[in-house]
């Protein structure tokens, strides 16, 4: 059955209408700040990668003698835990998504270790966050599964199984910025990261939550630190590669980690957050969050 005219003129105009939205704004704002959280920041250079927004520092020779680290909870900044419309429950599960990703990426190169020192400690201070705007998000996914009926029913050219991706509506896109540095045994700093990320309208998942994109960008944070803590190298101008079945299988299917440590922070939600994705779910509803208190 072939859509109508009229109704592909509709259909026309609400592809249109979001196709110019998303050109108007289609990522949420960056802004790295300093807070005061890292111990220095005059060894801090800008990432030469032209879509990232992060200010680096390491010590390779350091980070190739070091064999434990042991990761301090990240924080929030008292500024931003009083300011943004987060309640606590939000801003763990926000930070715990940045432990877990990171303690991943660390158990890679170092034995990660609880309740004693280790030759590196590692610590972040999330200094900034823009939560997701309900409304946008919303919007964007009762849109999204419209076209999925729209398809179902003939009204699309394309055979339809499941929700069709559409952009999202470029409204309230989360932002997060986060501090972090690695210290020795004396307290010298041996790395150091500012970053920031945005949501945009092309590849973030919309959740109805405000913690959702935050909760994403968090953890894209704690990769991107752990894999310039356990290589040396600059994150953002990596070379691209298929990711390993032991981070799928970690990441992904949220099997057990590499480092028994890692359990402390809870195992990916699995099979249960992709299809709470694929339908909109906020992540709290699938993601458990910490086993256990946080360590010190």
């Amino acid at each position: 059955m072939q859509p109508s005219p009229s109704k592909r003129r509709s259909l026309s105009r609400i592809a249109a209408a979001v196709a110019l939205m998303s050109t108007v704004a289609a990522c949420g704002t960056v802004l790295l700040n300093d807070r005061g959280s890292l111990t220095r920041y005059d060894r801090l250079q800008a990432s030469t990668a032209v879509a990232s927004a992060s200010r680096l520092y390491v010590d390779r020779p350091a980070l190739a003698k070091a064999r434990t680290v042991r990761i301090i909870p990240t924080a929030f900044h008292a500024d931003v835990a009083g300011a943004a419309p987060l309640t606590q429950a939000e801003r763990r599960l926000i930070a715990n998504a940045a432990d877990r990703a990171l303690c991943y990426d660390l158990s890679l190169r170092y034995d990660v270790v609880t309740g004693r020192d280790a030759d590196l400690t590692v610590r972040a201070q999330v200094t900034r966050v823009e939560p997701t705007d309900l409304l946008g998000a919303g919007a964007t996914i009762a849109g999204s599964a419209g076209v999925t009926v729209a398809s179902q029913v003939g009204l699309s050219a394309v055979e339809g199984i499941g929700r069709i991706p559409i952009p999202r509506i470029p409204i309230g896109l989360g932002s997060l910025t986060v501090e972090a540095e690695a210290l020795d045994r004396r307290r010298e700093q041996r790395a150091a990261m500012v970053w920031g990320g945005a949501a945009n309208s092309f590849t973030s998942q919309p959740r109805f939550s405000r913690a959702s994109d935050a909760y994403d960008l968090a953890g894209e944070f704690g990769q991107d630190f752990g894999f310039m803590l356990a290589t040396g190298d600059d994150p953002f101008n990596a070379p691209n590669t298929l990711p390993t079945w032991d981070r799928i299988r970690v990441t992904t299917l949220g099997e057990a980690p590499l480092d028994p440590d890692c359990e402390a922070y809870g195992r990916a939600p699995g099979i249960d957050g992709i299809l709470g994705d694929y339908i909109g779910l906020p992540p709290e509803y699938t993601d458990k969050g910490p086993t256990a208190p946080a360590a010190r």
